[in-house]
């Protein structure tokens, strides 16, 4: 009960009355704020709608206040896919107030990105070229949104733990720096980016870096097996040595 009451107050800070929580929870069969992320933003529409039409005492609410609880649900699913803490009493109208801000902006994005494509980098051939290869690849991945909307260059980040009280400059930052590299969405995503990779590389020597990794589909590791090989201690000894013998002529 306590979890209900911490709930339906929630509720209250973004607008709703007490009938009107006790409707929403008894239709939808939340008992906390939690279960608001099982539910999908169209199952979230439909129970706003039985409550205005159902035959006794309905419920008549405003599309404001259906936008709220939706913006709400987006901030309960993106806490879950983080894996971050759930706490009704973070929810406040201002926050409410920013989800549904930015919810109505990642509706804005969506449309741009199909009239726009992020362009897949060139394919890596020559050694020489990694510094500009890596670059271009965390860049395009940067503009491609995995599950949760999170940027699958999140995949390929180098900070396994990141700091729980850091400050990150954009939602996109804080995403990418703490989106878990672990569970159902991680493997879908860590999937996708094996194959970004793989087309990228397989006409180049790197390509027997990668190849241990087909069968998992494992885009993490092989990105660090590359980044190892081109950025480690045996590729730069390798390069200094390279240098010396030019420098020595035949």
């Amino acid at each position: 009960m306590e979890e209900q009451a911490h709930f339906k107050y929630a509720l209250a800070c973004v607008g709703f009355s007490p009938i009107e929580c006790q409707g929403f929870i008894e239709a939808s069969g939340c008992i906390n704020i939690v279960m608001l992320g099982l539910l999908s933003p169209e199952q979230v529409s439909r129970i706003f709608k039985r409550l205005v039409t159902r035959a006794a005492n309905p419920i008549s609410t405003s599309a404001i206040q259906e936008q709220l609880m939706l913006s709400i649900r987006v901030w309960v699913a993106g806490q879950q896919r983080l894996q971050q803490p759930i706490d009704a009493g973070t929810v406040t109208a201002a926050m409410a107030l920013n989800q549904a801000q930015q919810m109505r902006q990642a509706l804005e994005d969506d449309a741009r990105e199909k009239e726009s494509l992020a362009k897949l980098p060139d394919k890596f051939k020559v050694a020489t070229q990694w510094k500009i290869f890596a670059e271009a690849i965390e860049t395009y991945l940067s503009q491609i949104l995995g599950s949760g909307r999170v940027p699958l260059s999140y995949v390929i980040h180098q900070m396994v733990l990141a700091p729980m009280e850091q400050a990150y400059d954009t939602e996109q930052a804080r995403m990418i720096a703490l989106a878990p590299l672990n569970g159902i969405s991680y493997q879908q995503d860590n999937a996708r980016v094996y194959g970004i990779i793989k087309q990228l590389v397989l006409e180049a020597p790197s390509h027997t870096y990668i190849l241990r990794f087909d069968g998992t589909a494992n885009g993490r590791s092989a990105w660090l097996a590359l980044h190892d090989n081109y950025e480690g201690n045996g590729f730069r000894n390798q390069n200094v040595n390279d240098a010396y013998s030019l420098l020595d002529g035949p």
